[in-house]
């Protein structure tokens, strides 16, 4: 998808940065208003279903895909589960962190994971504050008090707020109240419940079982 400024008569690719500017009709070069790639399917309804989606690249396939993650110096899927227990809407969060690295075929990657967590979150609905909005600006703060973070990049995979993600980025609009994505990040969206054909699908999809999971373990008695 790619939204323009003024009318254009064709496009510049480069593909080693898979970004995408547009070609005016005086040969100028224009970048896009707007650009991401996703991935979808259309539901019973007739409405898009958004499975992956990229802001500001243009990649046309997995191992591009793939290529791109591999620039960050590490990948956080994030996703939060809310179960009803003794009376009480508990939410509980679950990270899971990898690194994307190429491998000796240019269209093959390994993924190394790193750490897995699970935390419970204090109910914060009287603030406003949703469990998912709850349990990425919690685990934004813990990363960004370590000061060698700083210089690190970060992808963080997240299946909530699909259309605020662009403005996320861009820092024109903050996460909660006067709270913004750090520089160094980059959100993208998958989703857990449905194919894992793609790595961000796949990566929500064990951080939601195991939000799930550590649910019922709170709701035994465990702690997390």
């Amino acid at each position: 998808m790619v939204g323009s400024p003024v009318p254009l008569k064709g496009f510049h690719y480069d593909r080693e940065t898979m970004t995408l500017e547009g070609i005016a009709h005086d040969s100028q070069l224009v970048k896009p208003a707007v650009t991401f790639s996703q991935t979808h399917y259309l539901g019973k309804s007739g409405k898009e279903k958004v499975l992956t989606r990229v802001q500001d690249k243009v990649i046309p396939t997995e191992a591009d895909l793939m290529k791109h993650l591999s620039s960050f110096d590490a990948i956080i899927a994030i996703d939060t589960n809310t179960m009803q227990i003794g009376g009480e809407a508990v939410s509980a969060s679950r990270i899971v962190q990898c690194r994307i690295r190429a491998a000796e075929n240019p269209d093959a990657y390994s993924v190394e994971f790193q750490s897995l967590e699970s935390f419970r979150l204090p109910n914060c609905r009287d603030e406003g504050l949703s469990p998912e909005k709850q349990g990425r600006v919690t685990i934004l703060k813990k990363i960004c008090r370590d000061p060698g973070n700083a210089k690190r990049s970060f992808c963080l995979v997240s299946d909530h707020d699909l259309d605020n993600h662009g403005m996320y980025n861009c820092g024109k609009l903050p996460i909660f109240r006067d709270i913004y994505l750090p520089s160094n990040f980059t959100i993208t969206y998958g989703k857990g419940d449905s194919s894992k054909e793609s790595i961000l699908n796949s990566l929500i999809g064990i951080c939601d079982k195991q939000a799930t999971k550590a649910l019922k373990e709170i709701e035994e008695g465990s702690p997390i």
